[in-house]
């Protein structure tokens, strides 16, 4: 049976019903999915569930195990990626990257406890819901059957407060390492007016961050409060993009290769909201790229409408391209990580009128692009 990840087939139904009775029928499997005050599932081999307990039930607004028995885990909770092949939870081609299917296929295979984390994005009730889980999972054997324990905690509150935070965080920090390498050379040469109108223009954008981060934590990021639309240049803009990455440490050794039209036009736009779309654009590009590498920044007009193309070298795979915008997915198994691509598509598709896409292939290298309408002066 086809499957992009893990093994398709499911267990016979006179087996399953089998294996349901011994699970009811079982005193350790009956106290201990008493006893969880946690959301426990009882997987069989095949991942199908034949056990949970009254907090998972509970979890889903269910009150009769029976519609969830022989169903795997990401079809009960309502997966947008469950029904994306025809044998469901765990043969997708998203399944690959899904840390609920890593640890379950984990203790099924090499027979030892593992503890995933997992993005999650669920249809529920006709509206998309994000979650992020902790998932355990733990093989286990009793009266000559073995199980898979599946012991999930939402962690999704947790996990929105340390990005939002993060985000903050990841932005500032960018710019108060710029201070940091002005003041660095101002410590070693003499004073001079350049140096001095860069730590006076950076110390203001960071005071702009920091109001900006302030709106956003206020006002639980409603984008209709959001008014700070202003004609901006091409030069002003090029001026925010060099106090970001100037001295930034991912440009060391690196270099940035820029092209911008030869007209001089404005557009109607919030020039901190922009400047962080693109910066980041940049920044990932340079942090992804080996040093004596270049990163291709390309500025273009096509009719009413202006792009920004950030180019490096590198390759991103297939499993990572499809959750590279998904909210809390990242590759390090770490609270509040995973920021740069997700708050450029926060902040270039929610606040600004723009749209935030990329392309990757292995001979191409990655471009991720940024549309703006534009407003000629």
């Amino acid at each position: 049976m086809e499957t992009s990840f893990a093994p398709a087939e499911r267990t016979d139904q006179t087996v399953f019903v089998r294996q349901i009775e011994n699970i009811s029928n079982s005193p350790v499997m009956s106290k201990l999915l008493e006893a969880s005050c946690g959301l426990l599932v009882v997987l069989n081999e095949e991942r199908q569930i034949v056990g949970l307990n009254e907090a998972f039930l509970n979890s889903l607004g269910m009150k009769e195990p029976a519609a969830i028995l022989g169903l795997r885990l990401g079809e009960t909770l309502e997966c947008v990626h469950a029904s994306g092949a025809p044998n469901g939870c765990g043969t997708t081609p998203h399944c690959a990257t899904c840390g609920a299917a890593i640890a379950t296929m984990s203790a099924i295979v090499d027979d030892v406890p593992s503890e995933q984390t997992c993005a999650l994005t669920a249809e529920r009730e006709g509206k998309t819901v994000d979650l992020f889980l902790s998932v355990t999972a733990r093989p286990f054997k009793v009266d000559g059957n073995r199980w898979i324990l599946i012991f999930a905690q939402d962690i999704t509150q947790q996990h929105s407060l340390a990005s939002l935070e993060n985000i903050f965080y990841h932005d500032f920090n960018n710019i108060l390492m710029v201070l940091t390498g002005c003041g660095d050379l101002l410590s070693t040469k003499q004073p001079d007016d350049a140096l001095a109108s860069m730590i006076q223009n950076t110390a203001r954008r960071l005071s702009a961050e920091v109001q900006l981060q302030r709106f956003l934590s206020n006002n639980k990021g409603d984008s209709t409060l959001l008014s700070n639309s202003t004609a901006v240049s091409m030069a002003a803009l090029q001026e925010e993009l060099d106090l970001i990455i100037l001295n930034h440490p991912s440009a060391d050794g690196k270099t940035v290769a820029q092209s911008w039209p030869g007209e001089s036009f404005e557009l109607q736009t919030d020039i901190n909201l922009l400047s962080r779309v693109v910066g980041n654009m940049l920044l990932n590009a340079l942090e992804s790229t080996d040093l004596g590498g270049t990163v291709r920044l390309v500025t273009s007009l096509h009719g009413r409408e202006i792009t920004w193309d950030v180019w490096n070298d590198t390759y991103i795979t297939p499993d990572i391209q499809r959750r590279i915008f998904q909210k809390h997915f990242s590759t390090k198994n770490t609270l509040g990580r995973g920021l740069g691509t997700y708050s450029m598509k926060l902040l270039g598709e929610k606040y600004l009128p723009g749209n935030v896409s990329f392309t990757s292939t292995p001979e191409g290298g990655t471009t991720f692009q940024f549309r703006h309408p534009l407003t000629h002066h």
